[in-house]
């Protein structure tokens, strides 16, 4: 599977633009500020119905404007397939072939997508909430029912807490039961996961390193599902107090650890670096086998992750990742391994 082109309508900075891509590597380059990352930032909205930089639909509209377009052609399986996204300050609107849709929810699993980005760090530094969301966006884009669960559970959540701050004991078990069936489904899969990216992972950090470092994802689950309705019993007196479940899929951790020590207190900052180019590449295999295909690779701000010796062995990687598109100011010719890439010139919101 690949995309094949990609029409821009009043996003960003982009007043009207449309981009061939090529099946294996696309190098965006072109000095800063030109609208590089926006054009990925455009791929990556069509493949997994979401910004990497923003919340906010609102800041993608083109200033002036009231409303963004994109158009998308995709070639899976030898058959093209247009994917049409709009928003316009209020609505969103999807249409695949003949069915639309008011969410852009439908697109995940449609371009199966891994970006891997300056902030990436953030992943080992920042809130469980953050690592929590890499789980969660991963998992939906090869697995339906992990959306469905994923849902679910929060639905029946919102609903336990609203009871909680009611002090209504007497109607929490219902949904105490549906949180624990989704529960289970969310723990198996996220287990699944951490243990099918332990070779990999292990490889890529072998590879990136000079086999000088190994990492390792480790689930740290708040509960166990086979316990977790009489976990949820004993912390009501709690809870009831609080307002809040304080224990499930919504408070797990994923934590990688380097050399058996978490990264997150004692890995250098080029080594956590190095650690995310490993998860990226790892995560993307993972995603291969699991859609049964090759998934997109972005990479943003090429030359800006890794120092020189790991930048050349991340390029070594490239051609064994299907379509790649990167992000770099500097011209291809300044990497060997990108010199047959396909190369695309940003100039102020144009595609050169």
């Amino acid at each position: 599977m690949f995309l094949k082109t990609l029409y821009l309508r009043n996003f960003r900075n982009y007043s009207e633009a449309q981009v061939d891509f090529d099946p294996k590597c696309n190098v965006l380059y072109g000095d800063n500020a030109q609208g590089k990352t926006n054009l990925l930032e455009a791929i990556y909205l069509i493949a997994t119905g979401r910004s990497f930089k923003t919340m906010r639909l609102e800041e993608l509209i083109r200033e002036g404007q009231s409303f963004f377009y994109l158009e998308a052609v995709v070639v899976r399986d030898m058959i093209e397939q247009s994917i049409k996204l709009s928003f316009d300050g209020e609505s969103r609107r999807l249409q695949t072939e003949a069915n639309t849709y008011s969410s852009f929810h439908h697109l995940l699993g449609l371009l199966p997508s891994v970006l891997y980005a300056p902030g990436d760090t953030e992943l080992i530094t920042g809130s469980p909430a953050l690592r929590r969301r890499f789980f969660n966006l991963h998992l939906a884009q090869s697995d339906p029912l992990y959306v469905h669960h994923l849902s679910r559970f929060w639905r029946a959540m919102k609903q336990r807490n609203c009871l909680l701050r009611q002090r209504n004991e007497q109607d929490l078990e219902c949904w105490e039961a549906e949180m624990a069936h989704s529960a289970a489904y969310l723990y198996t899969t996220r287990m699944e996961m951490t243990h099918e990216m332990k070779e990999p992972l292990l490889k890529a950090s072998h590879t990136l390193s000079g086999k000088k470092e190994s990492l390792e994802l480790r689930y740290q689950p708040s509960y166990q599902p086979d316990s977790y309705l009489a976990q949820m019993r004993k912390n009501r007196p709690r809870e009831i107090l609080l307002g809040a479940t304080l224990t499930g899929p919504h408070r797990d951790e994923l934590a990688l650890h380097i050399q058996n020590k978490p990264a997150r207190l004692f890995a250098s900052e080029g080594q956590k670096k190095t650690a995310m180019a490993a998860l990226r590449l790892a995560e993307w295999q993972r995603l291969c086998r699991r859609v049964e295909g090759m998934a997109l690779m972005g990479i943003d701000d090429f030359g800006l992750h890794l120092d020189n010796p790991r930048q050349e062995l991340l390029c070594s990687q490239l051609d064994t990742l299907g379509q790649v598109f990167l992000t770099t100011p500097h011209s291809p010719a300044s990497w060997k391994a990108l010199s047959g890439a396909h190369q695309i010139r940003i100039e102020a919101g144009s595609v050169g």
